[in-house]
């Protein structure tokens, strides 16, 4: 039978079908811009377990700590919980025994007293309550500068996060299609039957070959019973994908120590067999199948945030309700979508009204209280997890909710327009409305693809840790953040280079240009996030990039770009040289491969420091004496920080009370004290100069998210081009502001061990 909306031919389905796709590109423009919230940096983007340290991140001690202790919001799993200790310069582990103290703590013994050096602490915690894992660092220093002491954590979307986000949302699909089927054939009246609840009268014909409900029937309960499978493989994927990020491995001992060590772990393989046991039991015993999958849902409760929040009964039984309901709601609704939607062309229109009688109306009186259900408890979860309202668009759980929320908001707004304005008109014996019907049909099947957004939107949120009414704020855990994502990698064609304004960095990233200089200029705090200054470049035409950032076009060729920012009454200056040679890039690679060779002939040489953190207090000036092939050092810091005395394996550290202290460890390899010989990245020739009658080569270099620390480092060497040894170094990184001067190479040095 042709589709007509009384008499006037297709053209009322042919628009049902265009509405429908266009929501489909709507659904799918929505879920990247998901995507982009989820990813965008905020104030607590990532799972923030971890509370503090002792030593403190970014500390300078005078003395080598004994032990390094991490304390984390949450319990943590201690089969799968790690830290390790690396040397920042030189990026070599460093021998430290792992062991715990409180169910919250983990402390680490270095086999050796450490020497003068910059660490970096990487640890991998696992929460045994709600079973996140999570990678992170800081940073402290034993008589010298932490290289980036703020603590860094990684992003939940790290180590293949977007294929669990994946492997949640068929997962989250295919539950609530199956649950939608089972418990909607159960709380929906209806004649006996499975799938009963979805047949209607005459227009059953058009379901299956022949008009049979009876075969109808069992192609509607096949389809629901492989939507079980297909959910019961998506949750195996989803628990093996969690172990491996977990555990980092597929092993028994990692399985074990995951799924079947913590009650979270538990939950989560509960869940997946109790799916199984639903979709086995689903063919004939349907009531204690409906039994399996709530107890599922219950268990997906306890394996998720709901076990981690507080107060967590309420936590997890509101929890539970909302998944219960939303499978009867957001289920039915898919079930109804998958029953008639192909159907619905072929029908007359008192077979539609038939539909919307037999089918709909029923449904409707169930899917209203689970509609109301799902809404409540989704406002309580919200108020547990979150706390505070502003969380909603500072964190990005909160806007992965937002968008969550709207969704649903959508869902009942169709579901309200199609079930208590459309239909009752349509329904009554004159009830004859073309465009009245053709709306109808589009709102209800425009729903399952927006509830698929739901859940893609809920298979988000399973990756970030509660920034709200969670762990954080209840533990008090307010540890900075380093934004990586403010700066980025330059390309092979562009110059990066940064300098100090004031307590700030001005990152710059400058395109080639022969008669003019264009680009990119970021402000940047010591966390690396950017400043909300009113910015200015004197010369140049510029616009707002967003927040402490500008693009600039200069009118003329110039050598180096002033940048004045102003905020909160207060002004800084920076000078940046954006002056360079594209077409230098190899024969500054060149330059620099040179030069590190030649500082490996020298017996010994001398370097002149200087590092402030721009936030205030004296400059650490510092001076090293190195000799033998980076086996000797004597390096005298300011009265401040002391004295140490390397020999070989030996050190020897002058203690406040003017006495040595002498360990052993590793001999240190004092290359290490020029940061930029591991970072030569992104070099860049900026000018061949004279000084003092010796040829020159200015270089600079830029590792962005150096992967010791996740860091950015921007440095610009000076090389005599005479000898290729380096002159001058100035690097810029996250508080720390360091000048290093070069000379009396191969100067005779006597290195005498104290008594």
């Amino acid at each position: 039978m042709a589709w007509a909306f009384s008499g006037c031919g297709g053209a009322g389905w042919a628009s049902a079908v265009v509405s429908v796709r266009l929501w489909a590109r709507l659904v799918g423009a929505v879920a990247v811009s998901l995507a982009a919230l989820a990813t965008a940096p905020a104030a607590a983007v990532a799972h923030a377990e971890f509370e503090r340290a002792n030593p403190p991140p970014g500390a300078r001690l005078q003395s080598p700590p004994a032990r390094v202790a991490m304390a984390f919001t949450e319990p943590v799993n201690r089969q799968l919980t790690t830290a390790a200790l690396f040397n920042a310069r030189s990026g070599r582990r460093v021998n430290a025994r792992t062991t715990f103290g409180a169910p919250n703590e983990l402390v680490l013994r270095p086999a050796h007293r450490l020497p003068a050096a910059s660490y970096v602490v990487r640890w991998h915690s696992v929460s045994i309550l709600d079973g996140h894992a999570l990678d992170g660092s800081f940073a402290f220093g034993v008589r010298v500068a932490a290289l980036g002491g703020a603590p860094l954590q990684e992003s939940p979307l790290a180590h293949a996060g977007w294929m669990r986000v994946a492997l949640s949302a068929v997962w989250y699909t295919a539950l609530f299609f199956f649950g939608g089927g089972l418990l909607c054939a159960l709380v929906v009246r209806s004649r006996p039957g499975p799938a009963n609840w979805l047949l209607a009268g005459e227009g059953t014909d058009a379901l299956a070959p022949g008009g049979r409900p009876e075969t109808a029937l069992r192609r509607i309960w096949r389809r629901t019973r492989a939507a079980g499978w297909v959910a019961l493989a998506a949750g195996v994927g989803l628990a093996l994908a969690q172990t491996q990020d977990a555990a980092g491995s597929l092993s028994w001992h990692a399985i074990d120590a995951y799924l079947f060590s913590t009650v979270s772990g538990g939950a989560r393989a509960a869940a997946v067999a109790l799916v199984a046991l639903a979709a086995l039991l689903a063919g004939r015993a349907r009531r204690l199948a409906a039994v399996a999958l709530v107890a599922a849902l219950a268990a997906l409760a306890v394996g998720g945030h709901a076990n981690a929040a507080s107060p967590r009964a309420i936590a997890l039984l509101s929890n539970w309700l909302h998944v219960v309901a939303a499978a009867i709601w957001v289920g039915g609704i898919a079930q109804i979508a998958a029953t008639w939607g192909p159907a619905i062309s072929r029908l007359a229109l008192p077979e539609r009204q038939r539909v919307m009688t037999d089918v709909l109306q029923r449904f409707g009186r169930v899917a209203l209280p689970a509609a109301e259900t799902v809404v409540g408890a989704g406002l309580l979860n919200a108020f547990v997890e979150l706390g505070s309202v502003n969380e909603l668009w500072s964190t990005g759980y909160g806007r992965v909710l937002m968008v969550k929320m709207a969704f649903v908001g959508l869902l009942l707004v169709a579901s309200y327009a199609h079930a208590f304005v459309l239909r009752p008109r349509l329904t009554r014996p004159s009830g004859r409305y073309v465009a009245t019907e053709g709306r109808h049909w589009r709102l209800l099947f425009s729903e399952p693809p927006v509830a698929v957004v739901v859940l893609v939107a809920a298979a988000l949120l399973a990756l970030f840790a509660l920034p709200g009414g969670g762990l954080v704020e209840r533990a008090g855990a307010q540890t900075p953040k380093v934004a990586a994502a403010a700066v980025r990698r330059p390309s092979s064609a562009q110059l990066a280079l940064a300098q100090e304004a004031g307590p700030w960095i001005a990152a710059a990233w400058v395109n080639p240009a022969s008669r003019f200089a264009s680009g990119t200029v970021r402000l940047l705090n010591y966390k690396i996030r950017p400043v909300p200054a009113r910015m200015e470049i004197p010369g140049a035409r510029t616009r707002s990039c967003g927040s402490g950032c500008l693009t600039f076009t200069t009118a003329s060729a110039r050598r180096s770009l002033r940048v004045i920012a102003r905020l909160g009454g207060k002004s800084s200056i920076a000078n940046i040289a954006i002056a360079w040679r594209p077409t230098g890039s190899a024969h500054a690679q060149r330059i620099l491969r040179q030069s590190v060779a030649a500082i490996g002939r020298m017996r010994s040489w001398q370097i002149a420091e200087r590092l402030h953190t721009g936030l205030g207090g004296p400059a650490a000036v510092s001076h090293y004496w190195i000799g033998d092939r980076y086996r000797y050092k004597v390096a005298y810091h300011s009265a401040r920080f002391g004295e140490t005395i390397g020999i070989g394996s030996r050190t020897w550290v002058l203690a406040p009370n003017r006495t040595w202290q002498q360990s052993a460890g590793p001999p240190l390899d004092t290359r290490q004290l020029m940061p930029w010989w591991t970072h030569r990245l992104g070099i860049r020739l900026l000018d061949l100069t004279n000084a003092n009658a010796r040829p020159v080569a200015d270089i600079a270099l830029a590792d962005i998210h150096a992967p010791t620390t996740g860091l950015p480092f921007w440095f610009r060497l000076r090389i005599d081009l005479r000898t290729m040894l380096p002159m001058s170094m100035r690097m810029i990184t996250a508080a720390h502001f360091m000048t290093q001067r070069y000379f009396a190479f191969n100067a005779p040095i006597r290195v005498i061990p104290p008594r």
